[in-house]
């Protein structure tokens, strides 16, 4: 009795299996409506109750026409297609810097002497010819005033003696003596003046002064600082190039300068000069970039992330959608005469457009599928519904992408910029697919 429980037990679980597996699935009932017979009416509606789908025809399969006298005719596959294009890999070299004052002069007086009065304050904007301070001159008045009363007695006894001259009473020798001696108490008052305008030190240039570090009743020399004067107008951003990007840097070039204090905002520049010979130890080339401070925002001794975009290798560029992988490696479905076809390639650069490839199977022009590629085989037909072109962003004048040119100061804002960006230099061919 047991053996035929389980005989029983065992036949209706596969019962209720083949049951379900025809609720989900059509083809073991319509093999069901085959096998009955016709006047099996009950089991056949039974059958039809489980499945209902079973009543229905086959559906043809997919990829596949049917036609007449049997068979099956493959039928072309619709796919997408774009065209390669051309576009130049965009090198981005980054370099730390440090920024100075475009025009900066450290103040000495030209004399040795106590300093009477200091007449600015530490950090305060000056004037060029501003006075800074002023040394004791008591020595140096005298001086000049002596010369003075010296150059009036030459003055009249030079005039005395032209006089005696025109009555022959000197002689032209003892005449041209006089004049000479007038000229030189000249020289000697310009001296003296030379002298006490020495004791008055001045600022060379406009800028800002920096911390006052002398007092009136200081002993000073030519070797004391009076002060620092920075014209910070402009910004002088000196950094050094690596020798790989020697070829490429060249006055005038557009820099991006963000600074390491103030990471959220860019400020842009240009080349300015560029060393003869690099440095034999560290083996790079000093650069100076000349950044705008209008609005006073940077200092002197700042230092700076330095970002220049150098033109690289014309290469060819397709959409990142078209790019397969498999064992061997990267490849394309390359269309020809409506057919597919495998072009193995190698991806150079990554952009979120396009992918920059170098291939022997390819060429600029070339069509290749985009959308549809798990659906093609080797050597199959494809019809195309369209071939869509490779994006090019527009350049400006200076050979960068407009947007970018246009906006150097948002580049600041993208965080640790792209070493892998593209710039193309071509527009993409046109559509000429045919179906």
């Amino acid at each position: 009795m047991a053996f035929l429980k389980q005989i029983s037990v065992t036949f209706g679980a596969l019962l209720i299996g083949v049951l379900v597996w025809m609720a989900f699935d059509a083809r073991p009932a319509r093999f069901a409506l085959n096998v009955l017979p016709e006047d099996a009416g009950f089991l056949r509606r039974a059958v039809l109750k489980i499945a209902p789908d079973a009543g229905q025809p086959e559906p043809t399969k997919i990829g596949a026409t049917k036609v007449e006298g049997g068979g099956n005719r493959q039928r072309a596959t619709i796919i997408v297609a774009g065209r390669v294009g051309e576009a130049s890999t965009r090198t981005v070299m980054r370099a730390i810097g440090t920024g100075e004052a475009e025009h900066s002069v450290v103040v000495y007086p030209d004399t040795t002497g106590l300093i009477e009065s200091v007449n600015f304050q530490s950090g305060q904007e000056i004037a060029g010819g501003a006075t800074l301070a002023i040394l004791e001159s008591d020595t140096e008045r005298l001086a000049v005033d002596r010369a003075r009363i010296a150059l009036d007695a030459a003055e009249e006894k030079f005039t005395r003696y032209q006089q005696l001259a025109k009555s022959l009473a000197v002689t032209s020798v003892e005449a041209n003596d006089m004049a000479r001696a007038r000229d030189n108490a000249r020289l000697d008052l310009r001296a003296a003046e030379v002298a006490l305008g020495k004791r008055t030190v001045v600022a060379p240039l406009d800028g800002h002064v920096g911390i006052v570090n002398v007092d009136p009743g200081d002993l000073v020399s030519s070797s004391t600082t009076i002060a620092t004067i920075d014209d910070r107008r402009r910004l002088r951003v000196i950094f050094h190039a690596p020798e790989g990007y020697v070829g490429d840097l060249k006055l005038g070039a557009p820099v991006e300068a963000v600074p390491t204090a103030r990471p959220e905002k860019s400020y842009a520049g240009t080349i300015s000069a560029i060393d003869s010979r690099l440095d034999e130890a560290s083996r790079t080339l000093r650069v100076e970039a000349i950044l705008d401070n209008a609005a006073d925002e940077l200092r002197p001794g700042m230092s700076f992330t330095i970002t220049m975009t150098l033109p690289g290798e014309s290469l060819l560029a397709v959409d990142p959608l078209a790019v397969q992988w498999e064992r061997d490696g990267a490849f394309v479905w390359k269309v020809v005469n409506n057919k597919v076809e495998k072009a193995p390639v190698r991806i150079a650069e990554r952009n979120i457009d396009s992918l920059l490839l170098q291939s022997d199977a390819l060429a600029l022009g070339d069509v290749v599928v985009v959308e549809g590629v798990q659906s093609v085989r080797e050597g199959g037909s494809v019809e195309i519904r369209g071939v869509p072109q490779v994006p090019a962003p527009p350049l400006g004048e200076d050979g960068v992408p407009a947007a970018e040119s246009a906006a150097p100061a948002e580049a600041g804002k993208r965080a640790e910029t792209r070493s892998g960006e593209v710039r193309r230099s071509a527009e993409a061919v046109g559509e000429t697919g045919t179906r």
